[in-house]
């Protein structure tokens, strides 16, 4: 199945840039990293909580196919490491790891010389893994749980500002998804599947932000 995908990542992206060598183009990048920790007193001691961390960074090419319509394909990789338990000086995790690659097109309309009104709709292909730890007699355990996912999503709120011909930022306000996430693993040659569908509406006022370069 990973195999596949790759095999069908690596078409697409070979004909989006066969095609896409004489016409106007641009690429968007995008990274974030997120750390937590804890502690708490009572009296005087402390105890401090392990640190939990997200990291994600995504890079997507477009090919703009009229002066308002744009293809093109993104990939993206995003790691979540959540502290559970601590057992036995043990520090147990649960860790979620996603590979992605999403077919996407943008429409944009202009405001001002600088400033468009750019939507966007996309189709998000992702696979990995589910790896959770336990304590099981004296020894750590990580059960690992395989993840395939499907994601529907719109970013109506998306607007696009250009320095100038060359660079853009693009800023996002929320987003309506609608996401299948199947998780399965293998238990003496017996496999358990798990899916799970969810509708999400995320509109906000806080921003996110992603750098553009035209060429």
């Amino acid at each position: 199945m990973k195999k596949n995908l790759f095999i069908l990542f690596a078409i697409l992206l070979a004909s989006t840039l066969t095609f896409a060598q004489s016409g106007k183009m641009f690429i968007t990048g995008g990274i974030g990293f997120n750390s937590s920790s804890t502690s708490s007193t009572v009296g005087s001691t402390t105890t401090d909580v392990p640190s939990s961390s997200t990291f994600n960074i995504n890079a997507e090419f477009h090919y703009m196919v009229t002066n308002q319509i744009a293809v093109g394909l993104g990939v993206g990789y995003y790691r979540d490491n959540q502290y559970n338990r601590t057992v036995a000086d043990n520090k147990l995790y649960n860790t979620t790891s996603l590979f992605t690659f999403a077919p996407s097109a943008i429409y944009f309309m202009k405001i001002t010389d600088h400033l468009k009104y750019a939507p966007k709709l996309y189709v998000s292909f992702g696979f990995g893994t589910y790896d959770a730890d336990n304590y099981v007699i004296n020894s750590v355990v990580t059960t690992t749980n395989d993840l395939t996912n499907i994601c529907i999503g719109l970013e109506p709120l998306s607007f696009e500002y250009s320095f100038n011909k060359h660079f853009a930022i693009n800023m996002g306000f929320g987003s309506v998804t609608y996401n299948m996430l199947t998780s399965s693993y293998t238990d003496s040659s017996v496999e358990h599947k798990y899916k799970n569908n969810n509708f999400d509406l995320g509109l906000n006022l806080g921003a996110s932000f992603g750098l553009r370069f035209y060429f």
